[in-house]
């Protein structure tokens, strides 16, 4: 019996050898080499989108409300005074919510009034002038803006750009490589594009937020610096060998 438990077990390695052995010589007639490229274009941004904050206060929550929405109004007309279209004027945020004021002799918390807060995004492409839009709602009434975020109207060409660098890329890699080897580089087998740029119009760029520069300029002018956006595209390729 162990002779033949010895048997069936020397049988079965052999076994895993011989598909071992040919798993093997599949791979080694199917050499390749995969190489991941990226490729960044760093565009002037051509859009920006301004974040404000309009809050007010009430005894009530509707009065509360009624305020900060006069206050809005006010803020939306003098954007559109100053050229911003409508509907590029949007709310992007709308509450109103409870204040309390805590009592110590009792340690009990009552309601003391209400807040209405409503945050406007504004996009305008005259990105040279954004300070010129903020001090425009803050006089009109806004109490403040939550940020400024610089981006592009259209990416598509700029995505192509970046793609075809990427590709480079991933092609000089693998030559690189194969050269080290001693071997000519063969066809291309496969290229991914990476799922993470699949909506590149929105992933593949890095949107930069908007830096305040002390506050106001010379002119008492609110100052916004900016960097140039980036527009990224990755591949992963594998070539023959």
């Amino acid at each position: 019996m162990k002779n033949m438990k010895r048997l069936l077990i020397t049988a079965s390695l052999a076994a895993a050898l011989a598909l071992g052995s040919a798993s093997a010589v599949f791979a080694a007639e199917r050499n390749s080499i995969t190489t991941t490229g990226t490729g960044v274009v760093n565009v002037q941004p051509d859009v920006a989108t301004i974040s404000f904050t309009i809050q007010s206060t009430g005894k009530t929550a509707e009065a509360a409300q009624k305020d900060n929405n006069l206050i809005s109004a006010k803020v939306v007309s003098k954007l559109e005074e100053m050229g911003i279209a409508k509907d590029k004027i949007i709310t992007s945020y709308s509450a109103v919510y409870p204040t309390y004021q805590y009592d110590a002799e009792t340690g009990k918390s009552s309601i003391s009034g209400y807040q209405a807060n409503i945050n406007l995004d504004a996009t305008v492409k005259d990105i040279d002038n954004v300070g010129t839009y903020i001090d425009g709602a803050l006089k009109a009434g806004a109490t403040g803006f939550n940020n400024v975020v610089f981006s592009l109207e259209d990416t598509n060409r700029y995505y192509t750009q970046a793609l075809q660098q990427a590709v480079k890329n991933a092609s000089n890699s693998a030559n690189v490589i194969a050269t080290a080897y001693g071997k000519p580089l063969g066809e291309i087998l496969n290229v991914e594009e990476h799922e993470s740029y699949a909506s590149y119009q929105e992933a593949a760029v890095y949107k930069e937020r908007a830096v305040l520069d002390s506050g106001y300029g010379s002119n008492n002018q609110t100052v916004i610096q900016y960097d140039k956006v980036k527009v990224t595209a990755t591949i992963t390729a594998t070539y023959g060998l």
